[in-house]
């Protein structure tokens, strides 16, 4: 008959030894720039607040109507309107319904683009400002 021997259990410490020499490393680090840090009292200075910009929402609803600032507008007034948004330097954004069709949120996007507006941003979720 055979007698049972025990097997020894091995475990493999060394990602272990890994991660506590990263996490030491981490925690020398942070103390030296922590240390580093000079206190200096700043002047006061009187500046005008900055002014925020508010960006022109351009909205497609599902039925493929097209509000400029909350106001409806057709396709056709949107070159003037553009125009007077690239020369004011406006960001300007795009909200389309979820139900809007592809195709209506593409065309106001292309014709944006075909009128010299390189940048233009898109709303999602709670962003969107209803018309």
């Amino acid at each position: 008959m055979k007698q049972g021997r025990k097997q020894g259990l091995n475990v493999d410490i060394t990602p272990l030894i890994d991660v506590l020499f990263m996490l030491i490393i981490f925690f020398v680090l942070t103390a030296v720039f922590v240390q580093g840090s000079v206190p200096v009292d700043l002047p006061q200075g009187e500046t005008p607040p900055a002014q925020e910009r508010k960006p022109i929402v351009v909205t497609v609803t599902k039925d493929a109507r097209i509000f400029w600032g909350g106001e409806l507008i057709a396709s056709s007034d949107l070159p003037r309107l553009t125009a007077n948004a690239k020369v004011a330097s406006d960001d300007i954004l795009i909200a389309g319904d979820a139900g809007a069709l592809y195709g209506a949120v593409a065309e106001v996007l292309d014709n944006l683009r075909n009128l010299g507006i390189e940048s233009v941003g898109l709303l999602f979720g709670n962003d969107n400002p209803s018309p």
